[in-house]
């Protein structure tokens, strides 16, 4: 994990780890930024053939716990024999709305009002939207997100700051929105997710909660800059 500062706004790049997360495609910076607007799911492909991969771990902060190791210690089937392109690689892809330089987390097991049970990968964006993805397929109803949030409206002057007039920023481009991982409590079903926003010429950072089986908002605290 590394710190950029710009301009007083510190950005903390991430990278995805683990198995059914989403891995951005293009590599920027030095590879540790990887994204806009393609989303790759990896994961094995012959998870079927074995009935332990449905005992599966969920990943609900960066780097999978407060010990930022980065670890899943429950892993029993991956070895150095088996990943390998004949047996595991992409899956599939998904198309956001913007650059992802936090980790996507992962929920198995999710129930999504409507669409049944589901395991979730969710991916927030600088353009301020957070996305709740099937991790197995995007067939079928899997076609679409199974919910996404966005948290600017433009035509009520709600907007991602700007990276380089409103922050003098060239670290974070175009826009800064989500930065950091959001944490998914999963005693209570919640998202936390730190939002920037532009709002009418003023300029606010916000803590909001989203109920992660849909996009419903729990709470929010602001934070004006």
């Amino acid at each position: 994990m590394r710190a950029h500062t710009c301009a007083g706004h510190v950005a903390m790049r991430r990278r995805p780890a683990g198995v059914h997360h989403a891995f951005q495609s293009q590599s920027r910076t030095a590879g540790r930024l990887v994204s806009h607007s393609l989303l790759m799911l990896v994961a094995w492909l012959l998870t079927a053939a074995h009935p332990a991969a449905a005992q599966l771990v969920s990943i609900t902060t960066y780097h999978n716990d407060n010990s930022r190791r980065g670890l899943n210690d429950k892993e029993t089937i991956l070895t150095h024999a088996n990943v390998n392109p004949a047996q595991f690689g992409k899956l599939f892809f998904r198309k956001t709305d913007g650059y992802s330089y936090a980790q996507p987390l992962y929920l198995a097991g999710v129930s999504i009002p409507g669409l049944g049970t589901h395991n979730v990968v969710y991916v927030a964006t600088e353009h301020d939207t957070i996305y709740a993805f099937d991790a197995d397929s995007n067939q079928g109803i899997n076609r679409e997100p199974l919910w996404q949030r966005t948290f600017i409206d433009p035509v009520h002057g709600i907007t991602t700051v700007a990276s380089q007039v409103d922050a003098a920023c060239t670290d974070l481009v175009p826009e800064i929105g989500i930065t950091g991982t959001p944490v998914i409590d999963i005693q209570t079903g919640t998202l936390y997710v730190v939002v920037r926003t532009k709002e009418n010429g003023q300029f606010f950072q916000r803590l909001h909660a989203l109920d992660s089986h849909h996009r419903r908002r729990k709470i929010r605290r602001p934070d004006r800059n």
